[in-house]
């Protein structure tokens, strides 16, 4: 069964922070498509296009993904000049400029297939949420700490349901845990996980031991991402549900304790 990768807390707390920050004004509007646009421009003229001129495998393999996540708006691919495997959305939030994901020549040259469709998917879950355009408007309103301690709490932990959920479109792109680990440990440390020795369930089950040592320590992850222990165990749990009801019920330790373990 293919289950909805709309995590509602993440859903909840998009509306609350958008109604609070949301432009009140022509000004705000204007100003945020400057701002985009001034990114935009900068990002089209330094980056590597990924185009049907430029590199045409690429552009289908890109746009596979694309579709099968049935991402409707024009988002563009691009090659960045960064060192390892990265990836990053960057989102418009105006209908005059597309979105664009950013990939490093690392990510195309050392992932296999499956992984670097998880990580198109992953970024495009950030397109599809449009959760980086709250946060411009946040900043945007608030500076650093301009926000009360319960709206920037709200933040924080909209920060990290996001990628939690972004996970989860990235699964939808690849349909494979085993690419989704192999991923994110060549992103971290270069490590490729086909070498370690280990069967799948064996790194299940010392991850799930891993991440109730975290979820008991109060420790969930940065201010960004939670720990990858938590994030593997969060998306395995969203991949061996069998409905929306025991997905819901199986995540709300991992989204109760990034809630209240959170800095405020």
């Amino acid at each position: 069964m293919k289950l909805n990768p709309v995590i509602i807390q993440r859903k909840n707390l998009h509306k609350k922070l958008w109604d609070d920050v949301r432009p009140q004004n022509a000004n705000d509007s204007e100003w945020e498509i400057g701002a985009y646009r001034f990114d935009f421009f900068e990002e089209c003229g330094f980056n590597f296009p990924i185009e049907v001129n430029t590199a045409p495998e690429l552009y289908k393999f890109c746009q596979s993904v694309k579709e099968k996540l049935n991402v409707q708006e024009e988002v563009w691919f691009q090659i960045k000049n960064r060192i390892g495997i990265q990836g990053n959305a960057i989102v418009s939030g105006n209908n005059i400029y597309p979105s664009i994901v950013r990939l490093s020549a690392s990510a195309f040259n050392q992932l296999n297939e499956d992984e670097l469709s998880f990580l198109i998917g992953h970024e495009l879950g950030h397109v599809i949420n449009k959760d980086v355009i709250v946060r411009f408007y946040y900043d945007l309103k608030y500076g650093k700490d301009g926000a009360s301690n319960k709206l920037a709490h709200s933040m924080k932990v909209y920060t990290l349901f996001s990628e939690l959920e972004a996970d989860r479109y990235g699964y939808l792109a690849c349909g494979s845990m085993e690419a989704y680990i192999s991923f994110l440990y060549k992103c971290r440390c270069g490590f490729d996980f086909n070498k370690s020795g280990v069967s799948f369930q064996q790194f299940m089950e010392g991850n799930h031991n891993r991440a109730q040592f975290f979820i008991k320590e109060g420790k969930m992850g940065g201010d960004t991402h939670p720990y990858d222990a938590i994030r593997i165990e969060a998306l395995h749990i969203f991949s061996t549900s069998k409905d929306a009801r025991e997905l819901s019920s199986r995540m709300y330790p991992i989204l109760y304790y990034l809630d209240h373990n959170t800095k405020k």
